[in-house]
């Protein structure tokens, strides 16, 4: 499996392995997680949450490794500020666990906060229309079972729904009324995410490093503050708040990001100038929206598409990043 690994972080660690551990896991063939090598792969699109993702991987190892399950593999509340990567490390593992990003199955919190939502996951009663298409959550996990489920922004969600999610986390199974199959969720990783308190958290989670003991008082917290019933928090594994990302980290994503960009335009980017990482990173800072991350991806995609398309369009294949005499960056070849 090819992983278009960036040069500048081939060092970090050995991609070979990896790349083996991916394909074996979305054939199949493994059963077992090496800790070390997944929790590389995830640091590779997740920036600045290392300490979550060391439990994360370390949590779904011990998982991955059973027999028989009864529940998901790992179910997990990831809070914290827009744009700090709750939802890259859904995508990330995602394709790690799974091979693809795209089995990936998300749902927004905001999109299920009315009286409908319930029938929008598990499928309208038989004799009602579109009972025979099943719900948006359990058609899908019927036809794979293996998947990353992500809810964002659940702390949005109508009230009922989260008796769902009390069948799902607790029992593993839900049970579509319409065709009366059962979506699996066992072999699946279920990941919520929310923006809410995310400030008192943060105080919370700086008086200790160590993640049970951080979990079990954010949990407290949010039960205290009427954000989350508490048999619903009693049903994840593991609550993580997401640090704010510094600029360096900021400049990490930028680099990430214009290698894929890149990668997109079948083109390998050897070398981006610092220059250009700058100048994009404060133009993200200048952005009002807390989401700062989305807009310097956005930034990036603006600033490099056209100069992209051009290097492409003229047969490069390896090519460097600079910053142009006029103060635009620009693309050469390598």
């Amino acid at each position: 499996m090819n992983l278009n690994i960036p040069p500048e972080l081939r060092k970090l660690t050995d991609f070979g392995k990896i790349g083996e551990k991916l394909a074996a896991l979305k054939t199949g063939t493994a059963r077992r997680i090496d800790e070390a090598e997944m929790a590389a792969a995830l640091k590779l699109r997740v920036r600045g949450q290392d300490p979550v993702i060391d439990d994360v991987a370390k949590l779904i190892r011990v998982a991955w490794g059973k027999s028989t399950r009864r529940r998901p593999i790992a179910s997990l509340l990831c809070l914290g500020p827009p744009g700090t990567g709750k939802s890259e490390l859904a995508k990330a593992l995602a394709e790690y666990l799974y091979g693809d990003e795209k089995n990936a199955l998300v749902f927004d919190g905001p999109d299920l906060s009315g009286p409908e939502s319930k029938n929008h996951l598990l499928g309208n009663p038989t004799g009602y229309v579109g009972a025979e298409q099943g719900g948006k959550l359990t058609r899908p996990l019927i036809a794979n079972p293996k998947r990353v489920i992500v809810f964002e922004e659940i702390e949005k969600a109508y009230r009922d729904v989260f008796d769902l999610f009390l069948a799902m986390l607790g029992d593993g199974r839900l049970v579509e009324p319409s065709s009366g199959q059962t979506a699996d969720f066992t072999q699946s990783v279920v990941i919520m995410t929310g923006n809410a308190e995310h400030e008192a958290l943060a105080r919370i989670v700086a008086q200790t490093t160590d993640p049970q003991e951080q979990s079990s008082a954010v949990k407290t917290h949010l039960t205290s503050a009427k954000i989350f019933r508490p048999e619903i928090m009693d049903r994840f594994d593991r609550v993580y708040v997401f640090r704010p990302l510094s600029e360096t980290m900021l400049a990490e994503i930028a680099v990430m990001k214009a290698a894929a960009a890149a990668r997109e335009y079948g083109l390998e980017v050897v070398r981006v100038d610092e220059d250009v990482v700058v100048e994009l990173v404060l133009k993200a800072l200048k952005f009002t929206k807390p989401n700062k991350v989305r807009e310097l991806i956005r930034l990036v995609d603006e600033t490099l598409g056209e100069p992209l398309l051009a290097a492409q369009e003229a047969g490069h294949a390896r090519v460097t990043v600079e910053l142009g005499d006029a103060g635009v960056p620009v693309v050469c070849p390598a």
